[in-house]
């Protein structure tokens, strides 16, 4: 017998945890014989703080565009003839 583990990680402001507990539960039932799914703490989340979970465990960038800036002008040299 192996016992698998996996994380599960939900971001939003009122998240039923009863109702994602029961639904990831449901949805494991016909994977083994035996499941344990739980909750476990809920972490409060500053903007910065939100904006480094999804860049580092989501793979998704939060931060605001930078501003396009303009290309530079090459300056030509006039030969004096």
């Amino acid at each position: 017998m192996k016992k698998f583990t996996f994380t599960v990680e939900v971001v939003g402001q009122d998240v039923d945890t009863d109702t994602v507990r029961n639904t990831i539960a449901n949805s494991v039932q016909s994977f083994g014989d035996y499941r344990a799914v739980s909750f476990d703490e809920v972490q409060p989340l500053a903007e910065q703080g939100l904006k480094v979970w999804a860049k580092r465990r989501a793979g998704i960038s939060l931060a605001a565009p930078k501003a396009v800036k303009a290309p530079k002008v090459v300056k030509t040299e006039v030969a004096a003839s």
